[in-house]
């Protein structure tokens, strides 16, 4: 694999495999589990900050999954 694509499909906060992927509004993507649990120690989600970068979320949804691959039959 590529350097970025390790990147991507490697959660920053276990170093794992992405186990049901998520992206922080900034891009960086983490484990739900992993994202979800950092932010539980960290406070309430209004308070959270992407643990890769340290941006706030912006306002709206915090965490996006990945959208469905289109078929292109």
């Amino acid at each position: 694999l590529h350097r970025e694509e390790e990147q991507l499909s490697c959660c920053s906060l276990c170093q794992d495999v992405l186990k049901d992927p998520v992206s922080t509004s900034c891009g960086h993507w983490f484990c739900r589990q992993c994202i979800t649990s950092d932010w539980d120690q960290s406070g309430s989600s209004g308070d959270s900050s992407c643990p890769q970068c340290g941006k706030r979320p912006r306002p709206g949804p915090g965490l996006q999954t990945n959208p469905p691959q289109q078929d292109l039959h």
